[in-house]
């Protein structure tokens, strides 16, 4: 019978990524930083520390130099 590993995207055991483990709810635990998968929940929100830093760095306001949209006085204008 085919077991489902599922691994840790942030712990390294090895030469691979750590084996989380299963718990009884039928999510995976990671035993050495917390970190929470459900592979059949896509929702399922992760609070270990590293997940929360991935969020926090992703959604921090990003300053002016670091705008992908041109402002209307850096477009070239028509002659």
């Amino acid at each position: 019978m085919y077991e489902e590993i599922v691994r840790c995207p942030y712990c390294v055991q090895g030469n691979e990524f750590r084996p989380m483990q299963r718990r009884e709810t039928n999510d995976f635990v990671c035993p050495k930083c917390s970190h929470i998968a459900a592979p059949e929940d896509p929702y399922v929100k992760c609070h270990c520390e590293r997940c929360r830093e991935m969020n926090r760095v992703s959604t921090r306001r990003r300053g002016p130099e670091d705008d992908p949209q041109p402002r209307p006085a850096d477009l070239p204008g028509r002659w």
